[in-house]
């Protein structure tokens, strides 16, 4: 069957480029015209027109693109340091070479709210705007909860992830890996999860208050054990002095 003609195809494409920068998170002019197969002369006029519209916004020092709404806006007002994180995500992702992600912590939710991709690399992480975490894994992002949030306790029965498969974690080990992260500032994921992702995360906090927690999602190759305290300096704040 033939399809029906599209009345207003810039319109059109308007829009494909919100939803995709709505589910994926910041994207560069480059990255979105070859994602599309378009021109970046007229992804740029389509992308300043959703600019004027306050649709999307580009971040002046990284130069990416991120959306602002799709079809109702796509979070609450930010406090300012959730702000601050969500400008460290464009650097992260180049600095590290690996997806950054940020969540925000709210009414004992974990939901992704943006995300950044460094400009080269194929990517499988499959966590997108709008994914909420599981907190029977105690992965990285679930100990900074437990470990930040004085009101959140970790359930009875929680796994991780070892060699490719899921792996029980005893009481004891839970809370030792809670304590070690309250004292490092740092959770580090324990293996590689089924979709070959390791995850480094931080607090996000204000006045001793958990906001929500910033990422680095690692994929799984040869050298990646020789980076863990690469990522690790990059992600983790210096202590003020």
């Amino acid at each position: 069957m033939k399809q029906p003609s599209i009345p207003a195809p810039a319109l059109a494409r308007g829009l494909q480029l919100l939803d995709q920068l709505a589910v994926d998170g910041q994207a560069s002019l480059e990255k979105l015209a070859a994602r599309n197969g378009w021109p970046k002369s007229s992804v740029l006029r389509f992308l300043q027109t959703l600019e004027q519209a306050g649709a999307v916004l580009q971040d002046p020092a990284s130069r990416h693109w991120r959306a602002l709404k799709h079809l109702q806006p796509l979070e609450p007002p930010s406090l300012p340091p959730l702000e601050q994180a969500r400008k460290q995500l464009p650097g992260l992702a180049q600095g590290t070479g690996h997806c950054a992600e940020l969540y925000l912590w709210q009414g004992n939710r974990l939901r992704l709210i943006d995300r950044a991709e460094p400009d080269s690399g194929e990517w499988r992480v499959r966590a997108r705007i709008g994914f909420e975490r599981n907190f029977a894994e105690l992965d990285a992002t679930a100990l900074i909860v437990y470990a930040f949030d004085p009101e959140s306790q970790a359930p009875d029965k929680v796994w991780g992830w070892k060699k490719g498969k899921r792996k029980k974690i005893s009481a004891e080990k839970r809370v030792q890996r809670i304590e070690e992260t309250r004292g490092r500032g740092l959770a580090v994921d324990a293996d590689f999860n089924e979709n070959g992702i390791r995850r480094f995360a931080v607090p996000v906090l204000h006045e001793n208050r958990l906001l929500g927690v910033l990422a680095v999602a690692q994929r799984q190759t040869p050298g990646a054990d020789a980076e863990t305290d690469f990522v690790t300096r990059i992600l983790q704040p210096t202590p003020s002095p």
